[in-house]
């Protein structure tokens, strides 16, 4: 008990720190520092496990994925192939529905904090003439904006629980297959209802001769994709590829390199996975993962139900997926089953966490997106509940094949 009040005590500060708008670079090392305070933890063993976190293997690894994925997004962005893709995808599909949903799904393939309000002007345009509500746009744009990041081992999220979880990004994906699954399929129900059939007159060999476009210009991610999940390439390295085929491709000289590197990098992104990799560190040095864990092993609580309620709360809390995780999940680790983790419980205490996010009111997409359409956030919050709820149930799946 006396662990876990510790630990509740330096998440509270942490999350006070997030509300007031400190930098999460900043608050993962400053809760890592207090969380050492508490504990008493001798300043050698201190600097040892923040040297540790900072440099190992693992936290390096997750540090060079998200800075590929960055330097990719930038490339994509800058050359126009990312608004060929949305044209190109436009002009394949027969209904607007079937576009109004592509258009950030396709968008979101790339993590960009956001994002969503890049893909509203594109949601508006697909709706066209029809009569359709604001808040029916709304809820489209930021549902199907969400897809990929329960999967896709370009978002800093599934990075960054592979690496606290020691379960690999293929794993991840096979395990947070479902809820991705749900999304699209509840979304079809909820996003849509009372709206039919929206044809668009086309040719079918011009649909086809856009759909190949679409494909050729969303080829680094899709080949990144299909290297990590079907080969089990290291992701560093198929992004690294990746990137390298796409400097050939557009013959990058050295400037223009340097250049898109400097554009691209957000050193306080890189920042907060080393802070969250200290936390982790620190965490384990002090003894209170043990501690926690012993505590709700002898308290009698449904272990399902802390995995989903703890990451629940955080995740509405910070409206982030790298918020929730790194916060969490070293801390219910244990519960998870330590160093040989459950995909299973991996996945539920993740679909939960991201639930939270998707009913964050703080999440920035969230903000954007209604704020582009101009319609009440109430408005749309209350169409999300039941959704979340339902993509959330499909945690049984892997609960059951894991």
């Amino acid at each position: 008990m006396n662990d876990l009040l510790k630990t509740t005590l330096v998440l509270i500060f942490i999350v006070l720190l997030l509300r007031r708008k400190t930098s999460m670079a900043a608050v993962m090392p400053i809760g890592a520092l207090l969380l050492g305070i508490i504990y008493l933890t001798p300043p050698k063993i201190f600097l040892s496990a923040a040297w540790s976190g900072a440099f190992s293997a693992k936290s390096l690894e997750m540090t060079l994925i998200l800075a590929l994925t960055m330097v990719m997004e930038n490339i994509l962005r800058t050359t126009g192939m990312l608004k060929r893709m949305v044209s190109s995808l436009s002009a394949a599909l027969p209904d607007r529905r079937l576009i109004m949903a592509a258009m950030p799904a396709m968008i979101g393939l790339l993590p960009s904090p956001g994002g969503a309000v890049f893909s509203a002007p594109m949601v508006n345009e697909a709706a066209g003439e029809a009569a359709i509500q604001p808040e029916q746009k709304a809820l489209t744009n930021y549902w199907y904006r969400h897809i990929w990041e329960y999967i896709s081992p370009l978002y800093p999220g599934i990075i960054l629980a592979a690496g606290i979880t020691g379960l690999s990004t293929q794993t991840l994906f096979l395990a947070n297959l479902p809820f991705a699954l749900s999304v699209v399929g509840w979304g079809a129900i909820f996003c849509f209802r009372g709206m039919g059939r929206q044809n668009i007159p086309s040719i079918g060999t011009v649909r086809r001769k856009e759909f190949m476009s679409f494909l050729i210009m969303a080829s680094p991610i899709l080949l990144a994709l299909l290297l990590v999940v079907l080969f089990k390439v290291n992701p560093a390295i198929s992004l690294g590829g990746a990137v390298l085929v796409l400097y050939g491709a557009h013959r990058y000289s050295p400037c223009a390199i340097f250049k898109n590197l400097k554009e691209s990098i957000s050193i306080k992104a890189l920042l907060l996975v080393t802070g969250i990799m200290i936390f982790q560190e620190v965490l384990q040095v002090t003894g209170a993962l043990a501690g926690i864990s012993s505590f709700f092993a002898s308290s009698g609580l449904p272990v399902h139900l802390v995995l989903i309620l703890i990451p629940f709360i955080a995740g509405i809390l910070t409206g982030l997926t790298v918020g929730y995780v790194g916060i969490t999940f070293p801390l219910l680790l244990p519960l998870m089953g330590g160093a040989s983790a459950s995909p299973g419980l991996v996945a539920l205490a993740f679909g939960a966490g991201f639930a939270g996010v998707m009913l964050s009111p703080v999440h920035l997409c969230y903000v954007l997106t209604c704020e582009y359409f101009q319609v009440d956030i109430a408005r749309i919050y209350h169409r999300l509940f039941l959704p979340s709820a339902l993509v959330l149930a499909a945690a049984i799946i892997p609960l059951l094949i894991f």
